[in-house]
């Protein structure tokens, strides 16, 4: 006998520690040999997993299907089985569990004939291999999505099924509450050491200012620790810097440098694509500074201030060093707040 099984379960938040225990039905498609003669079926049972580690666990199944022949409706075939799969598992993000496993079944086939009353039975051990993905809905309540695989021989032919199962469960507390509570407390730790590993790493590339690597890490850190204060400041101003470095890129496309320059001079210093923009543009604006120093003077004698320290800024985001933009700029803020004293 061959089958392929699809199901679906949810397991608990907590799956290590937990045996669960629940109820499956099930659609079953009939394969290979005995697909001309037999009609897809429906079955039903209990099923049962029991966790060994943190990674390995038994899958045990005691089901009951039924299908009817193709050539006589009155007649039909009923099998009774039990499955022992040993399977892998893992735990997944938002709580749900992926696994895996390959183990054998024992099958009792009965054959009956409704008209007739007459009937035949045999018992037949066979294969099983089966993977799902399963995710908590309540705190122990379970369900899932199964795929299984079972082969055994069924009158000298090779019996195949596909099985499509839906299973909901509870689970039960394999140990002592100490158990549990040692259980939270060594994952709140491992929790604690990856969010200090990963943030270390965002601001270790955030210093190289790999600002999109950076970015990753500290979003990883908020999937654990949605309120960890460092990481939300740090994704803020990345985010920013980004935006910014973007909108400079196109304000240069259109010939507005000078519009791009405070946008680069802040991104520059989280973005490594920034900065080398930023030093071309300075190079590629510096002929102008001498120019710019006369207009921002002009603007100084003719009591422009704003437009003074407007001009003087951008001169000191060419030319961070310059001595005349920086002093101008100190004139021309004293000069406003003495004005603004006396009105």
């Amino acid at each position: 006998m061959q089958s392929f099984c699809y199901s679906t379960i949810v397991f608990a938040k907590d799956f290590s520690g937990y045996a669960t225990v629940g109820l499956e039905t099930a659609y079953c498609i009939i394969a290979g040999h005995y697909a001309e003669s037999l009609n897809n079926g429906m079955g039903a049972g209990f099923f049962s997993f029991v966790p060994i580690s943190d990674w390995f666990m038994v899958n045990g199944t005691l089901t009951y299907n039924r299908f009817s022949l193709t050539r006589s409706t009155n007649s039909n075939m009923q099998v009774f089985g039990i499955s022992i799969v040993p399977s892998l598992y893992y735990t997944l993000p938002y709580d749900f569990t992926a696994y895996t496993g390959a183990g054998f079944s024992l099958k009792y086939h009965t054959l009956s004939a409704i008209k007739t009353e007459k009937s035949d039975a045999t018992t037949k051990t066979g294969f099983v291999l089966h993977t799902g993905v399963s995710k908590n809905i309540f705190t122990r309540t379970i369900m899932a999505v199964e795929c299984a695989y079972s082969l055994s021989e069924l009158s000298h032919k090779i019996f195949q099924t596909i099985i499509i199962s839906v299973k909901a469960g509870y689970q039960f507390a394999l140990y002592s509450p100490d158990y549990y509570a040692a259980k939270e407390k060594e994952k709140a730790e491992q929790i604690k050491i990856t969010i200090q590993q990963q943030f270390k790493r965002g601001v270790d590339h955030l210093k190289e200012k790999n600002a999109s690597q950076a970015l990753e890490y500290f979003n990883q850190v908020l999937s654990l620790d949605h309120n960890h204060k460092e990481s939300l400041e740090y994704v803020s101003i990345i985010t920013v810097a980004l935006q910014q470095y973007n909108k400079a890129q196109s304000l240069i496309e259109i010939n507005k440098d000078y519009e791009a320059l405070p946008l680069l001079n802040f991104s520059s210093q989280y973005v490594k694509e920034a900065e080398l923009l930023y030093k071309q543009l300075q190079k590629k604006l510096l002929p102008k500074v001498p120019d710019m120093i006369t207009k921002g003077i002009e603007a100084f004698n003719n009591k422009n201030y704003d437009d003074c320290i407007l001009i003087m800024n951008s001169v000191l985001y060419i030319d961070p060093n310059n001595t005349i933009a920086s002093a101008y700029i100190v004139r021309a803020k004293r000069i406003k707040e003495t004005i603004q004293k006396l009105q």
